[in-house]
């Protein structure tokens, strides 16, 4: 079941909003990637293009964020860094074990799993703190 973007995510900064909007996107690119997985039609480019913006989204995103909430004294931006720490070390755990070529579509089920809980309990339970300083 896709993941379904909503206000309730919002924080309040435009850009973070957009990013995080971009990456529900992704997240359910990736369902879309395991139903044809499953009927062995899975598209190894498009699994490529999502191991590629997944790469990029974590350090420019992350970044851009930690960096909204240090300049607007936020109260949980080291608690938001600290979590950022622990998704880029799953994600390089990921990357370790599985290639865009050689990615099963078990494995794609456990990435949709880690980033639709991550994504979805992340932006409503620290990111949501930048809405105070908005």
């Amino acid at each position: 079941m896709p993941i379904q973007w909503s206000e309730q995510y919002e924080v309040g900064d435009t850009r973070t909003d957009l990013q995080h909007q971009n990456l529900f996107d992704y997240v359910n690119r990736i369902e879309n990637l395991i139903e044809q997985g499953k009927t062995g039609q899975l598209d190894r480019r498009a699994v490529e293009d999502v191991f590629i913006f997944l790469d990029a989204y974590v350090n420019t995103h992350f970044a851009y964020e930690e960096l909204c909430m240090a300049l607007r004294g936020c109260k949980v931006a080291q608690k938001n860094k600290e979590a950022h720490d622990k998704f880029l070390q799953l994600w390089a755990d990921f990357n370790r074990e599985h290639t865009a070529h050689q990615v099963s579509v078990a494995a794609l089920e456990s990435l949709h799993a880690l980033l639709a809980d991550w994504l979805t309990q992340h932006i409503c339970k620290i990111d949501i703190a930048l809405r105070k300083t908005a």
